[in-house]
């Protein structure tokens, strides 16, 4: 007996993608002008790990199953599904409309192919590949049908079904599907103009999705001052402002004419990992000070004017459920950081820089080249920390040696940035002691061993209530024992032309979920 998952109500003015009614086309000169900061080194969204490519792609791909803009599964090229009650078979039914852009239609030995590449080890599907690791059987029974068996349970594993599924017909020697992906959604890729733009056209078969738009125009615009000026003069609908950029956009009357500012967030969180394995670092106690020892909103503030960042306390971002809510951001106490310094043995030196058995406590910051911020950041934190009495080196690095020695463990307090795509907030490939280099993406050696029950205990768990409980266990367990230094969630402005309407901003940002850029459409001016 299956357990069937019922489509949300909230979602059902949200036709199925390919099965909704088809309206009149809208006028030819109804293009909709965005931008990208540069060419996507691919359109094969198996492979894709980049913000560009995925921005791209999700215009020309549709998923087995979506997530809205509050992180609920709705329907994608998978009408309806059903999940096993031990959580280990999950059966799709297709949409029996859903064509590929040749006409031909979408079927399960599609999405089988989709898997099997994922699963390829020769394949690089970096955002895909563990969630299917533990993959027994991918069958087809017909052409509507795929059935997917697991040899274990995993609560979060329908976030795994958000995977865009290509054409297996896509893959033969003579295609390129880097170059000339083929389409499910409403819209195909016409051209592609390398450093200029890509231009997608709306689909004239019936199958194709309601479109509001004739024409998508993806402009290549790497310069933020360029992308600006573009954007003020109203040659772009949509387009992303800096925070140097952000005053002079909100005191133009001709700017504020054309279009409107929206602030929006990024789904992930930034923050200093510690390596535990480090002889100072393995006592919770110094990490514990080293956080008590700067002042993170000023910081923030700093470094992100007007309004800062949204401060975080834990592994998850800032404002979703899954934070204990007595859990507060880290406070600024430096003189708290000395006593937990002093209790960790750690004692004053004769130059400031505290020793612990005569050894001086010395600690190497990498960063990588190019990213300023990063680099002010760890000037912040060596002087914070000097205060204290712990020294810390900044080094910089290029981003391929900085990415190998993060991704190694190599380092003793690297920065990074967690962004969650898709929106699977589960902490265990970072934090779970069976995930440390080179298995996993625990780059620190963090280990504790009640943090890891409680992760695994949440992976089982399908109760959502039960492990949201579970969720914030984990995050009491990880602020008083920290495998990193968890600092913000930032939030990105952007420009969006007044003659757009049906915008919506999520805690996802503004385009990965559904409809998202799908429901934007010209205001109307009459």
């Amino acid at each position: 007996m299956k357990t069937v998952v019922r489509i949300l109500l909230a979602l059902a003015a949200l036709a199925p993608l390919g099965c909704a009614r088809r309206e009149s086309a809208p006028p030819a000169e109804a293009t909709l002008y965005r931008h990208l900061e540069g060419d996507p080194p691919t359109l094969d969204p198996i492979v894709t790990n980049e913000e560009i490519g995925l921005r791209v792609e999700q215009m020309l791909f549709r998923p087995l199953v979506g997530i809205d803009k509050d992180r609920r599964f709705v329907p994608g090229l998978a009408s309806s599904w059903t999940i096993s009650p031990d959580g280990l078979v999950f059966e799709f039914r297709l949409d029996p409309n859903a064509r590929w852009e040749d006409g031909s239609p979408i079927t399960s030995e599609d999405v089988a192919f989709t898997i099997d590449r994922v699963r390829d080890p020769k394949v690089p599907a970096l955002n895909w590949k563990q969630s299917f690791e533990d993959v027994i059987a991918v069958e087809t029974p017909d052409p509507a049908r795929v059935v997917v068996r697991f040899r274990r349970p995993y609560a979060p594993r329908m976030f795994a079904f958000n995977m865009p599924i290509v054409a297996r017909s896509n893959y033969g020697p003579s295609s390129d599907p880097d170059r000339r992906p083929r389409s499910s959604t409403a819209y195909r890729l016409e051209s592609w103009e390398p450093g200029q733009k890509l231009t997608m056209v709306r689909r004239t078969d019936p199958p194709a999705k309601e479109a509001s738009f004739a024409r998508i125009v993806l402009r290549i615009i790497p310069d933020d001052a360029v992308r600006f000026r573009a954007g003020a003069r109203g040659e772009l609908d949509e387009f992303r402002i800096s925070r140097e950029q952000l005053p002079e956009a909100q005191r133009s009357a001709d700017f504020l004419s054309r279009n409107r500012i929206e602030r929006v967030p990024v789904f992930g969180v930034a923050a200093l990992v510690w390596n535990c394995r480090n002889s100072f670092l393995s006592d919770p106690r110094v990490r514990r000070a080293l956080a008590r020892s700067w002042t993170r909103e000023e910081v923030a503030r700093r470094l992100y004017p007007p309004d800062g960042a949204r401060l975080d306390s834990g592994p998850y971002p800032a404002g979703l459920p899954e934070n204990a809510p007595e859990i507060a951001p880290v406070p600024y106490d430096p003189a708290g950081a000395a006593r937990l310094l002093d209790e960790a043995g750690l004692t004053a030196g004769k130059d400031g820089v505290r020793r612990k058995a005569g050894k001086r406590v010395s600690l190497e910051f990498l960063y990588p080249a190019g990213q300023p911020r990063y680099g002010n950041i760890g000037e912040i934190l060596r002087e914070a920390y000097g205060k204290v009495g712990v020294e810390l080196v900044l080094r910089s690095l290029d981003w391929a040696t900085y990415s190998k020695r993060f991704t190694e463990g190599a380092f003793d307090v690297v920065p990074t940035n967690i962004q969650f795509l898709p929106p699977n907030i589960d902490p265990f490939p970072y934090y779970h002691s069976s995930q440390s280099p080179p298995v996993g993406q625990n780059c620190g050696f963090y280990s504790n061993a009640e943090a890891d029950r409680a992760m695994e205990a949440a992976q089982r768990e399908f109760d959502e209530t039960r492990r949201l409980d579970l969720y914030r266990q984990i995050h009491r367990l990880l602020a008083a024992d920290p495998p990193a230094d968890f600092l913000w969630t930032t939030d990105q402005y952007f420009g969006l032309s007044k003659r757009l309407e049906g915008v919506e901003v999520s805690p996802l940002g503004l385009f990965h979920f559904l409809p998202g850029p799908f429901a934007w459409r010209l205001a109307d001016r009459r």
